[in-house]
């Protein structure tokens, strides 16, 4: 399995999670149903969108580059500022784990497939109601009238009822029902949970989520049936007395969700305004997840360390082949500072045995970019350990070309220095 899609798997199911407990232990039972609609959706999208949420938490920095900087006396040219990257976080823990059990990768492989399956089964289901039988237009909404015993039924812009009860007395207000699910477009929330369902079919939480948001259109459409001049007690009592029949899973039903859970809920006393403060809990929940996931752990610092030992840095003399330390125009990373410092801690890993080792601190790069922009001449001169220091190495020597400096209207070679510091959290 990719890294990346552990990564998206791990941590939408790890927001799913959080916001569908919010809304089971707080929100469930209160009746201001749109508002609970929109939070639905918004915690499914949220969760889908945070994988791809990256902020930088960037201290101001007087320049780019600094020109020169003196250390415990040791002179150090064009340096960059720190880039710190950390040994392991939430998401990475959890990837490296599932990377290592090879059976985990081939069950959700295999579940995802099933669903898939099961997805697309369920879809053939209705289009063959659809094709395969007679079908009416009223008020813009197609009555589909099926040979299936069944209450009815909805899919879109599609209602489906038994072609023996279309004059059935009590027919007009379950049609009613139901053409409020299609008027609400309550099968685009459906197909998003189900799609959603697809790969994040082991998560108890989705299942949960999917019934809210199931459980939730009932409220609506019966919000939506009880207008002035429609009994509430005699729409209750058709619910008492409609049967119990099997409808399709995707599809919205007049008998999805407990009779005993809507009667409650048409009777209930309507919630106050100040019950919508309990939303707040939610907000205070996504940006907890987006402090956790969102934000990318890349630190700028001022880079001294009192007590380092000196490393002298020979002067360059300043010809036509020369490596040059300050020039007119410098060299510039393609997207600038900030481009490069999201491309090291991108591209960068903390090595395994040195962080099994405790092993950290911070390792310091030279590099030339030279005439053409190519990174050149990379070399170690300040070590932390054999691992960190290749893998510095290997990430400075990957990067792509520069913007090639000038000086005098002539393009030469410019020298930098990077401190690149391993942190172990």
């Amino acid at each position: 399995m990719n890294t990346s899609v552990v990564n998206f798997v791990f941590e939408s199911g790890f927001s799913l999670t959080f916001l569908t407990l919010v809304y089971l232990l707080l929100l469930r039972r209160e009746t201001f149903f749109i508002l609970n609609r929109v939070y639905l959706l918004s915690a499914i999208f949220f969760s889908v969108l945070l994988p791809f949420i990256h902020f930088q938490l960037l201290k101001d920095m007087p320049s780019v580059l600094l020109d020169e900087i003196t250390i415990t006396g040791t002179r150090y040219q064009n340096l960059l500022q720190t880039v710190t990257v950390y040994g392991a976080d939430l998401s990475g823990s959890f990837e490296k784990t599932v990377q290592s059990i090879g059976p985990v990768r081939l069950i959700y492989l295999a579940g995802t497939v099933f669903f898939i399956l099961v997805f697309l089964y369920r879809l053939f289901r209705i289009m063959a109601l659809i094709l395969n039988n007679e079908s009416e237009i009223k008020d813009g909404i197609r009555i589909v009238k099926i040979d299936r015993d069944t209450t009815p039924f909805s899919f879109f812009s599609y209602v489906f009822v038994n072609r023996n009860n279309v004059n059935d007395p009590d027919m007009k207000q379950m049609l009613a029902h139901e053409m409020e699910h299609v008027r609400q477009r309550h099968s685009f929330d459906v197909m998003i949970s189900e799609f959603l369902t697809i790969f994040q079919w082991f998560n108890p939480f989705i299942w949960l989520l999917k019934r809210s948001i199931r459980e939730n259109h009932e409220f609506l459409a019966d919000d939506g049936v009880l207008k002035p001049g429609v009994s509430s007690a005699a729409y209750r009592l058709l619910l008492l007395n409609s049967s119990i029949l099997k409808q399709p899973v995707i599809a919205n039903n007049f008998n999805y969700s407990l009779i005993k859970i809507r009667i409650k809920m048409i009777t209930k006393i309507k919630s106050s305004k100040t019950a919508a403060i309990k939303l707040s809990m939610g907000i205070m929940v996504t940006a907890a997840l987006l402090m956790i996931f969102g934000f990318d752990k890349i630190q700028d610092e001022t880079f001294t360390e009192p007590g380092t030992a000196a490393i002298n840095v020979p002067e360059i003399s300043a010809k036509a082949d020369s490596v040059f330390d300050v020039v007119d125009q410098m060299p510039e990373f393609l997207g600038g500072d900030l481009a490069l410092r999201q491309f090291i801690s991108r591209e960068i890993k903390y090595p395994d045995d040195a962080k099994k080792a405790g092993i950290h601190g911070k390792v310091i790069v030279n590099f030339v970019v030279d005439q053409k922009g190519n990174v050149v001449n990379a070399k170690i001169i300040r070590s932390v350990s054999p691992s960190i220091d290749q893998e510095a190495l290997r990430v400075i020597k990957s990067m792509p070309q520069w913007t090639p400096g000038k000086n005098k209207g002539e393009i030469v070679s410019v020298k930098y220095t990077l401190p690149i510091a391993f942190a172990l959290k």
